[in-house]
């Protein structure tokens, strides 16, 4: 199977996971599939000179939410998870968190992705609530994320 992207937010990512990991398992796709995500995703950068520039809160470069969605992802059961500097802007300038699972069509394999696919972006929708944005209120409100004191 080829390499092929795609752009899946909260409540998708999850669903996706979960169908690729029945493919494996029926046999239909004949190895194990990796899924990872670009560094660009909300809840696992801080870089105030590209995806956090502005925040509406003035959190642009604050270095905690990399971490805690790494912490989340390795938590989660994330097959591996990384932390690194640059993204594009230089080393020092920005912190970045990556994950990656692998859906190997078992039963555990399953339940890990389940977690970490809505987990991970489920940090930038706690992000952007906690930084004030009344649209990532609305998307927890809807899609059930619990966030306290929302």
């Amino acid at each position: 199977l080829p390499a092929r992207i795609c752009w899946l937010g909260y409540g998708e990512r999850d669903k996706a996971g979960l169908k690729f990991n029945e493919l494996v398992a029926k046999g239909i796709v004949k190895a194990p599939i990796v899924i990872g995500r670009d560094h660009l995703d909300s809840g696992s950068v801080a870089s105030p000179y590209r995806e956090t520039e502005a925040m509406k809160d003035g959190s642009d470069a604050i270095a905690d939410w990399p971490l805690l969605n790494a912490l989340l992802s390795t938590a989660s059961g994330a097959t591996w998870v990384s932390l690194h500097h640059g993204g594009g802007v230089g080393i020092g300038y920005s912190i970045h968190a990556g994950q990656v699972i692998v859906a190997d069509g078992t039963p555990e394999a399953a339940r890990r992705l389940s977690r970490v696919l809505t987990n991970d972006p489920g940090t930038g929708v706690m992000r952007h609530v906690d930084a004030g944005y009344d649209e990532a209120i609305e998307c927890a409100r809807e899609r059930g994320v619990k966030i306290p004191m929302l």
